[in-house]
């Protein structure tokens, strides 16, 4: 994965790389699973995320690690469309999985960690419930394109201490979708994000995160460009999280559409 093009996440140690499927688009689900349920999975479900109302569990996204006795890990991103609960298989392919680490978050709510160290002797159960963050305003500016579309712009978070949580140094995994804003018809817009400073987690973990941005067509969901945010404020182009944010001139990143570079961000390492 190049580290220029619409993301600053640095490369794939040992060749993992989590995949960010979209479970209302369709798509199929690559080596672990997480499906929705109101009953506890099979004898196969590796973890059970349940989710407090008024979050759904299609809200919430999941990266997650599992890893066997040897120490080898494998993963993916979980998926879930209308139900109150996330379970977490494994196509584990002759493997038995021992640790689970996962990373949730919906939109809007803190961060939640879930660490079974030892699944053979734990409960395999956790919570999901939304505590709301603050939020912060950001107020921006893009040169649109010419075509006369309604256009939006979509904010992703990267989540560049994933390695630090996996104890995987260097990981990169897929980013998490945030918001929308609509672009006015002189480029300008108001996004009002998370505080993401305000997370218990910030102090101890998550203080090494980025904000990417893209440009998209606001009647068909195209992205039509990725968005670069000023050198001084930026890491790589990505908007570093703050609690405060100028207005910020974005420019359109060149060489690469948007599709083509985010979909090696999500291209799974088999």
């Amino acid at each position: 994965m190049s580290p220029e093009v619409l993301t600053d996440m640095p490369a794939v140690a040992r060749g993992f790389l989590l995949v960010l499927i979209s479970a209302l688009a369709g798509s199929s689900l690559i080596a672990q699973t997480a499906i929705p349920t109101s009953q506890p999975g099979p004898v196969d479900a590796i973890f059970t995320i349940s989710v407090a109302p008024p979050t759904t569990a299609k809200d919430v996204q999941v990266r997650y690690f599992l890893t066997d006795e040897s120490g080898v890990r494998w993963s993916s991103t979980a998926a879930a469309a209308g139900s109150d609960k996330l379970v977490i298989h494994a196509d584990s392919a002759g493997r038995t999985p021992k640790t689970f680490n996962a990373i949730a978050y919906a939109p809007g709510c803190q961060f939640v960690t879930f660490t079974a160290q030892d699944l053979a002797s734990s409960t395999r159960q956790g919570d999901f419930q939304c505590q709301k963050l603050p939020t912060v305003e950001l107020r921006g500016k893009v040169a649109l394109p010419a075509g006369g579309q309604v256009m939006q712009v979509e904010s992703m978070y990267v989540v560049r201490w994933a390695g630090k949580f996996f104890s995987v140094p260097g990981l990169s995994i897929s980013p998490l979708a945030v918001t929308k804003a609509t672009v006015d018809a002189d480029g300008s817009f108001v996004m009002d994000l998370p505080d993401f400073t305000n997370d218990p987690l910030w102090n101890s973990l998550s203080n090494d995160a980025t904000l990417m941005f893209f440009l998209t067509d606001q009647a068909t969901g195209h992205r039509v460009a990725g968005l670069k945010a000023p050198a001084a404020l930026s890491r790589g182009g990505n908007l570093k999280v703050a609690a405060t944010y100028p207005e910020v001139a974005f420019t359109i990143r060149q060489g690469r559409t948007a599709n083509a570079s985010t979909a090696k961000v999500a291209k799974a390492a088999q």
